[in-house]
């Protein structure tokens, strides 16, 4: 093979998508073809270079990708993911602490390629949480936050959810726990009275503020001058960014204290 294997991927577009195709299973010809929208003609010196490159091969009339051709193409995969993730967004990411997102999920990036921002608040609304933050959450059966801040409706409105028998567990920092105590203190103790109720104390800054149910991922970040950005959250509802959201709240949730009771 003469080619590299940069070349032989991203050189072409045509055989980007033969490989990326058989990723969800061996193929033959015709649907090779099909799903291009491509000629035989015009395909097969595309699987010629494939098949020299190691990245596939022909078992029972159909073209798969071998184990090279696998590991290559999870990785190329990651990466255009990753690519959809900031794409149209780089002003967003680029204008924001990233600091709060753990180093092995900032790797898994392209989890959130199918996010979108919600709903842009009216003046009137600027500092009240997003309607589609309140509407997914009273559908959804668990909501997982994590609170850089409180907002003065979120105590009523997360007790609210949780004596509807929605699951909720929270986690905030030190200084937004000192005001639960003082101002909110009614309500975070019928809050944690409650069996399906959680409430975790992180002792360090949390640079994102973050919520994940069981149907939708909303994330809000710090902008980088150190202000939060009240006006533009991030909403996804596809299953790889909610495995993602679960998966950031889990990480701060190891290394947390849970509270009991105050």
């Amino acid at each position: 093979m003469t080619k590299s294997y940069i070349d032989l991927i991203f050189s072409s577009e045509k055989r980007m998508k033969i490989i990326l195709q058989l990723r969800e299973g061996p193929k033959n010809i015709e649907e090779i073809t099909e799903f291009l929208n491509v000629s035989v003609v015009s395909i097969y010196p595309h699987i010629k270079i494939l098949i020299e490159g190691c990245l596939l091969h022909r078992e029972k009339g159909k073209y798969k990708l071998t184990l090279i051709g696998e590991t290559v193409v999870a990785k190329v995969q990651a990466f255009l993911d990753t690519l959809q993730t900031i794409e149209g967004k780089y002003d967003f990411w680029s204008n924001h602490k990233l600091d709060g997102i753990p180093p092995y999920l900032l790797k898994r990036m392209g989890d959130l390629k199918g996010s979108v921002f919600a709903k842009t608040l009216t003046e009137s609304s600027m500092f009240s949480p997003h309607e589609e933050f309140v509407e997914n959450i009273s559908k959804s059966k668990f909501v997982k936050g994590i609170a850089p801040f409180i907002h003065p409706l979120y105590p009523k409105m997360f007790l609210y959810f949780a004596e509807r028998s929605i699951d909720v567990s929270l986690i905030v920092t030190e200084p937004v726990f000192g005001r639960l105590r003082t101002e909110f203190r009614s309500e975070i103790q019928q809050f944690l009275l409650l069996d399906n109720t959680h409430l975790y104390v992180y002792d360090k800054e949390i640079l994102l503020s973050s919520a994940v149910t069981d149907s939708f991922l909303s994330l809000g970040f710090f902008y980088n001058d150190g202000s939060y950005d009240h006006v533009n959250d991030i909403i996804s509802f596809d299953t790889e960014s909610l495995c993602w959201g679960e998966d950031l709240f889990t990480y701060y949730e190891k290394i947390a204290e849970e509270v009991r009771f105050i």
